[in-house]
């Protein structure tokens, strides 16, 4: 199995997350809402390239590779994604967002740092050793937690699309595609 297969699987659940979480200039002023929707598409491209980074700078595992390489492999890459989603989450948090968006906001904050402790949780679970095939059928990643976690991060991102598609406010936050 290629570790782009499993680069792509947690890129592919965490896309809704960052779409969401945004930075306000340090100004620490309330934005207005087409401010706040320009901010998010601005912070989803910044964290889409983020992980784009990660995969293509990311080695494969050597065919032959141990069973404790492989298992390092998969950990070492779980937590980074995890990194980055808490690294999107502080983002988000030092947000003042508009009061129409405020509740929404903190849904998808916590959502995503709820999906960031998903993450590291999956990253300890991992065990010492596996194998390739045990690495390529990605069990790792079925976990209810997990799947739950992600979940909360794509109702939130739909509930924000709601209220910029309410607004007139035109966005894609990609969050169907987790």
């Amino acid at each position: 199995m290629k570790f782009l297969t499993i680069c792509a699987f947690t890129v592919v659940l965490t896309i809704a997350a960052l779409g969401a979480a945004c930075s306000d200039d340090g100004g620490g002023k309330t934005l207005t809402l087409d401010e706040y929707f320009q901010q998010l598409d601005a912070i989803q491209n910044e964290n889409d390239a983020t992980f784009a980074t990660q995969e293509a700078s990311a080695e494969e595992p050597a065919e032959d590779a141990s069973g404790e390489e492989l298992a390092a492999f998969l950990r070492d890459s779980v937590t980074e994604s995890a990194d980055t989603l808490r690294d999107t989450g502080s983002k988000g948090g030092d947000l003042e967002p508009p009061d129409e968006v405020a509740d929404a906001h903190d849904d998808i904050v916590a959502a995503i740092n709820t999906a960031a402790d998903a993450l590291d949780a999956a990253a300890d679970d991992v065990p010492d050793t596996l194998t390739i095939e045990e690495l390529a059928d990605g069990t790792f990643f079925d976990d209810e937690a997990l799947n739950a976690a992600f979940d909360g991060i794509t109702t939130a991102c739909n509930a924000l699309e709601a209220i910029a598609t309410e607004n007139n406010i035109t966005v894609d936050l990609a969050c169907d595609e987790g």
